[in-house]
């Protein structure tokens, strides 16, 4: 639990820890426990987002599905991109730093349940999405040829887009229905006496 916190501690102050020897030491230990459990928030936030939106149950259970294979399969074809383009990382270690720096934008998702204003939740995926990109590209910063960081960096820009995207998209608050108004009542006609 404590190298989990250590990884997300290197996330979320990207530029302190990255380049220094603890950078590279939570780079070679990796793991795989801290994503899933990212991966996994990740998809019940952007579940119980859809919850309001009037789905069935099984669209739902699609769009849980589909979180967690993209996030999933996103990290590995980043990874086959770094290590196509001469890049360093082992694919686990890879899948471990992509999958640690979804947490902001996991962040996000669970701030825009709290609050649908479109707005806020536009302004609040957008910092989650800055922030997992440096986060990101400050790891790989090291471990890419010079002259491929651009073809390194920019699926990684497409991957976190995707990911704010969906969770800008699926993450809105339920409603509180309001009541219909009631109709005034209709005065009887009262019988009225002639005399």
């Amino acid at each position: 639990m404590k190298r989990v916190l250590v990884k997300l501690l290197h996330v979320m102050v990207p530029r302190t820890f990255s380049r220094d020897s603890q950078g590279v030491d939570a780079l070679r230990d990796w793991d795989l426990w801290g994503p899933l459990i990212i991966c996994l928030l990740l998809s019940v936030f952007l579940f119980i987002g859809t919850a309001s939106q009037g789905l069935t149950e099984q669209q739902q259970a699609q769009i849980f599905a589909a979180s967690f294979v993209i996030v999933w399969a996103g990290a590995g074809v980043i990874t086959l991109n770094s290590y196509l383009l001469g890049g360093t990382l082992g694919f686990f270690q890879s899948v471990c730093i992509l999958g640690y720096c979804v947490f902001p934008l996991m962040v996000a998702a669970f701030l825009c349940l709290l609050w649908g204003n479109l707005i806020f939740r536009g302004v609040t995926v957008i910092v989650a999405f800055i922030w997992g990109v440096a986060a990101c590209i400050g790891f790989f910063a090291g471990v890419v040829p010079e002259g491929r960081k651009a073809l390194a960096t920019y699926p990684v820009f497409l991957f976190f887009l995707v990911i704010g995207w969906m969770v800008i998209l699926t993450t809105k608050p339920a409603e509180i229905p309001t009541p219909a108004p009631t109709p005034a009542p209709i005065p009887s006609p009262t019988p009225t006496l002639l005399l």
